[in-house]
């Protein structure tokens, strides 16, 4: 697990690591910027070229600029060749970045003007930009010279290609901190070096697609600088098998959890087989699909280790529903139920009579949007104590939560929560970057693993069924929720490698679920 911070978040850290602690700020900036000088050194040590490179650097007036006037008297004192430029008001510089100009100057290193770089110099000199105008402050729209030195340093990238290297300090110029929207514009890196702590721009679209390779240095603000108040946001970038309930070995089938798949309708087959064969897929001990009887034989063929329940269309299901809910630990009801009066009564019975844990996905959660009477069983299923998770994409949410799919996409870092404590359940915001909420956490989970190749037809039922088998272990329903999204897109990031964004399918990701689990 690793933290991702709002601005406010680094700031009150960084404060506390100086006020509470006594580390001065110098200190911190000399740290920040020898990352920075020491990832610069490492790109050229790749390179492997035995000539002198040459850095521009250019720095703002606050703090985030005092690091770039450090790095580039550091990059000096390395032999390297440094230009500096200063951009802003220098009315308005703050005390930290003044006095690492007047440190510069005594190593030799003065100021010039962007006019003169820009009109007299080649872009073909730079082998290095450092780009240190703004830090994780910047929230207003950028104009004036700024936006004329971000607009020179992605001009510059164009034209050099692999030839010229691009590193923000902190994070690129341009991106807001926080949700990792573009202030108009910004710069595009081939490298960010920030300090400490990923914050949340770096891995929010469009904000990650600029950062480049993200490498996290260390500037000296650690854990005890969090003073309890440990950041809010958190995110999984590698394996979590790790944080999954170890299988005993005098385990059976039926301890393993046995899934209850209640999904499709005599249109639809393909969203049983998919939940109900990720589900084994994921570890669960047996499943069963309940379904309508013209799937049976689909079923029968792609998925033979599954049990079927069915029912046909003119009989009523509940009698048979419930003996195959009393069968099951654990169930996922809504994939492909369809939004007739069937579907409807479906969800009925399981919101009212299921008394374990459970998760709803897709035609599910869109009866709950249209519905009062299973809105309320919905919310009255999780005030009682059972695991509920809801896994809405934007537009199922935005049904849900009763605004436009554009303020949900704006809000997914809050609304989700919202939702999570009105239907006191766990919730799954699917997006390139799926945020997970739950009533009783105060954590917020964003899910960084995934790709636009998944964007496919099925991929959420496949979702539904590994939540289906995680449900039916020990972990609680928020865990599960946020394990089962990096597990789903880690394997779906294995299916692109594999058949490529294009021509991958929803069974591809199934099918990779067993190389991410072992």
């Amino acid at each position: 697990m690793k933290y991702a911070v709002t601005s406010d978040e680094m700031k009150r850290y960084d404060r506390n690591t100086s006020e509470v602690f006594g580390v001065s700020t110098e200190i911190l900036m000399e740290r920040a910027s020898l990352c920075v000088a020491d990832e610069i050194e490492k790109h050229i040590s790749s390179k492997n070229a035995d000539r002198k490179y040459t850095a521009l650097v250019f720095a703002g007036v606050g703090n985030n600029g005092g690091d770039g006037v450090c790095t580039a008297r550091l990059l000096k004192q390395r032999g390297i060749r440094v230009k500096l430029v200063v951009v802003g008001d220098m009315t308005k510089c703050s005390d930290l970045c003044l006095k690492q100009l007047k440190i510069a100057a005594n190593y030799g290193i003065n100021a010039d003007t962007f006019s003169n770089i820009r009109d007299n110099k080649s872009p073909a000199e730079w082998d290095i930009i450092v780009d240190a105008l703004f830090g994780i402050g910047i929230s207003r729209n950028i104009t004036g010279s700024y936006a004329e030195v971000i607009d020179y340093i992605n001009d510059c990238k164009k034209d050099r290609g692999d030839d010229l290297f691009v590193v923000s300090v902190d994070i690129p110029s341009g991106i807001n901190a926080d949700d990792g929207r573009i202030c108009s514009l910004c710069v595009k890196a081939d490298e960010t070096v920030t300090f400490n702590c990923v914050k949340l721009g770096h891995i929010l679209y469009p904000g990650c697609e600029y950062t480049g390779k993200l490498v996290v240095g260390d500037a000296g603000i650690t854990k005890e600088s969090f003073c309890g108040n440990t950041p809010e946001y958190f995110f999984y970038d590698e394996k979590v098998t790790a944080l999954l309930p170890e299988r005993k070995k005098y385990s059976n089938k039926g301890t393993n959890g046995k899934i209850l798949i209640i999904a499709g309708s005599k249109e639809i087959s393909g969203a049983c087989a998919l939940s109900a064969g990720a589900c084994l897929k994921a570890g669960a001990g047996m499943v069963k699909v309940f379904t309508a009887f013209e799937n049976a034989e689909v079923i029968k063929t792609v998925i033979p280790e599954a049990l079927i329940d069915t029912y046909e269309d003119y009989e009523p299901v509940s009698e048979k529903l419930e003996d195959a809910m009393n069968w099951s630990t654990a169930a996922v009801v809504g994939p492909g139920i369809g939004m007739t009066g069937r579907g409807a009564e479906i969800l009925k019975v399981v919101l009212s009579r299921y008394d374990k844990n459970l998760v709803v996905d897709a035609d599910g959660l869109n009866l709950i949007a249209a519905d009062k009477e299973l809105r309320r069983l919905a919310s009255d299923f999780g005030r009682n104590g059972k695991k509920l998770i809801l896994t809405p994409h934007l537009a199922e949410f935005a049904r849900l939560f009763g605004r436009d799919i554009k303020e949900c996409k704006r809000n997914i870092l809050f609304y989700p929560k919202e939702l999570a404590k009105e239907l006191h359940c766990t919730v799954i915001c699917k997006d390139a970057r799926s945020v997970v909420s739950d009533s009783n956490e105060k954590k917020i989970y964003i899910n960084i693993s995934g790709n636009d190749g998944m964007a496919t037809a099925g991929s959420g039922d496949v979702l539904s069924g590994v939540l289906g088998a995680l449900v039916g272990t020990g972990l609680s329903s928020f865990e599960c929720a946020c394990i089962g999204a990096y597990l789903h897109g880690a394997a779906g990031d294995l299916a692109a490698a594999r058949h490529g964004k294009l021509s991958m399918v929803a069974s591809d990701i199934v099918d990779e679920l067993e190389n991410i689990l072992n």
